[in-house]
């Protein structure tokens, strides 16, 4: 209820601002703008409850004071059993010069491509990250298993050429939305391209993680690399990442294909996903405990039914295999899901 409350306050003070602005003369689309989306579900199959779900909600509140300086606030609802609504992006954008930008509180992470991209993205087919990312897949834990946002401060050096990428250098706490358990920082370089056809990239993040609740600190280390080919008609999307969170090595990755529909606004995908984990560490908040692997085969088709509503369909066949002292359990990981996503800008 506090965290409704300071919500609600968030985005009345904004209001407020706007209004502020309006009787200056500006109207409030010059200073304020509202955007989100929501994602309603059924959910079927061995691994999840069957029923209705409220997936995701998010509401962006952005404030442009000046040609310099950007401010975003994010309001988000997770899906399951939560019901509060969260602070997730609270940042301030401002503009260096013509090729510099630093952003500046809670951010959202560049890492990567799924990492990065919003669920809402017309580009995010899949109706939730790699296993390696965002984790969930029987208990597993990716590299932003409690969200993209972190705390800290990132440079944007923006491309002057075609040929040069998007370059962004951050230092954060590493505890996602929370405050540091010790004095040492994460840092992280993105490279990110954009063609015509496409976009390619690579990811460095290098730093701690605090266990508070076992009192341990332990490394946090990634290495990303990625492409999408664009659906014309044919794409192709490719990720993988590997390193070492919570004392366990990680590594995953997913090849993923696509066929865009020239006589109706469908996308066909399909994808192998892999994921595996070599349990290493002593910490207690390790999941599942042991070594692991997660196989999925995920087929599905979007259809997007105008601006602002598109309607996803998705059959994920997946098995976790936990493995320890020599002996190997497999349990079914599989659901499916029927997906109605609103958008506005």
């Amino acid at each position: 209820m506090q965290r409704t409350m300071l919500c609600v306050a968030i985005v009345a003070m904004v209001c407020v601002v706007g209004a502020a602005y309006a009787q200056d003369g500006d109207s409030w689309t010059d200073r304020i703008s509202v955007s989100g989306y929501t994602h309603a579900r059924y959910d079927t199959g061995d691994s999840v409850e069957d029923g209705f779900n409220f997936r995701r909600m998010f509401l962006n509140v952005i404030s442009r004071v000046n040609d310099r300086t950007m401010g975003v606030i994010t309001l988000s609802r997770a899906g399951g059993t939560a019901t509060d609504v969260d602070l997730y992006n609270a940042f301030v954008d401002y503009k260096i010069n013509e090729q510099w930008n630093v952003q500046v509180g809670q951010v959202p992470t560049w890492f990567g491509l799924e990492g990065w991209e919003g669920s809402s993205a017309r580009g995010r087919l899949v109706l939730e990250r790699a296993a390696i990312i965002e984790g969930g897949a029987a208990g597993t834990q990716g590299f932003y298993f409690k969200g993209a946002p972190d705390r800290g401060v990132w440079f944007r050096r923006n491309p002057v050429t075609a040929q040069e990428p998007l370059v962004v250098l951050g230092v954060c706490n590493g505890e996602f939305r929370a405050g540091d358990v010790n004095t040492a920082k994460d840092v992280s370089v993105d490279l990110k391209w954009q063609r015509e056809w496409g976009l390619f990239g690579m990811s460095w993040l290098n730093g701690t993680m605090g266990d508070t609740a076992a009192g341990e600190e332990n490394p946090r280390e990634a290495f990303g690399a990625y492409a999408r080919l664009f659906p014309a008609p044919w794409g192709l999307q490719a990720e993988w990442a590997g390193g070492e969170m919570m004392g366990d090595d990680r590594d995953g990755w997913y090849v993923q294909g696509m066929h865009a529909f020239e006589d109706h606004p469908g996308i066909l995908f399909a994808r192998w996903e892999q994921m595996s984990i070599e349990a290493g560490g002593t910490t207690t908040a390790q999941l599942p405990g042991s070594n692991s692997d997660y196989d999925a085969l995920i087929v599905g088709y979007e259809y997007k039914l105008d601006d602002n509503n598109e309607i996803t369909a998705q059959w994920t066949d997946a098995e976790w295999t936990a493995r320890a002292a020599g002996v190997s359990t497999t349990s079914d990981a599989s659901w499916g899901a029927v997906q109605w996503q609103y958008a506005f800008k």
